[in-house]
């Protein structure tokens, strides 16, 4: 699947954020479609590390522009919580699920991030649709990133 216009939200950085996500996502379909397990492992660990990074960006401008984020907030939980039961359900499997199996992972995955873009952010995007698309809050480069658990 690939980043398209319908899934801008209206801020450079988020939208940049998002692809990058989605890309991860298809290499993580690669991986399953391949049954590379080692490769998947890192894929969905780097997957984690950078939703982590991203929900820590996307949060700051969102404070910067006064916007309540609390809901939001229990949507990235979510989101990762989906992402970590995909993770450790074809973990298990070793590289022996079924195509159906593969197939149901990769748009369950795809799925859930589009979800989270289209739907999860309406209310946000309607907040960033008053600012100029190259928005960005003063906040610092290399922030520290969440601690997932």
């Amino acid at each position: 699947m690939q980043f398209s216009k319908d899934l801008c939200v209206g801020n450079r950085i988020i939208d940049s954020e998002h692809k990058m996500l989605l890309n991860m996502i298809n290499v993580i379909a690669s991986s399953i479609a391949a049954r590379k397990v080692g490769v998947l492992s890192k894929a969905f660990e780097l997957l984690e590390n950078s939703l982590c990074a991203y929900f820590v960006v996307e949060e700051s401008i969102a404070q910067a522009l006064d916007f309540d984020f609390s809901q939001h907030t229990f949507a990235h939980q979510n989101l990762l919580n989906k992402l970590k039961r995909t993770k450790d359900g074809l973990m298990m499997k070793n590289g022996m699920w079924s195509k159906s199996e593969e197939e149901d992972f990769i748009c369950f995955m795809k799925d859930c991030l589009v979800r989270h873009i289209k739907e999860d952010s309406k209310s946000f995007k309607a907040v960033l649709d008053t600012q100029y698309y190259d928005f960005r809050p003063n906040w610092v480069e290399g922030a520290p990133s969440c601690m997932c658990v």
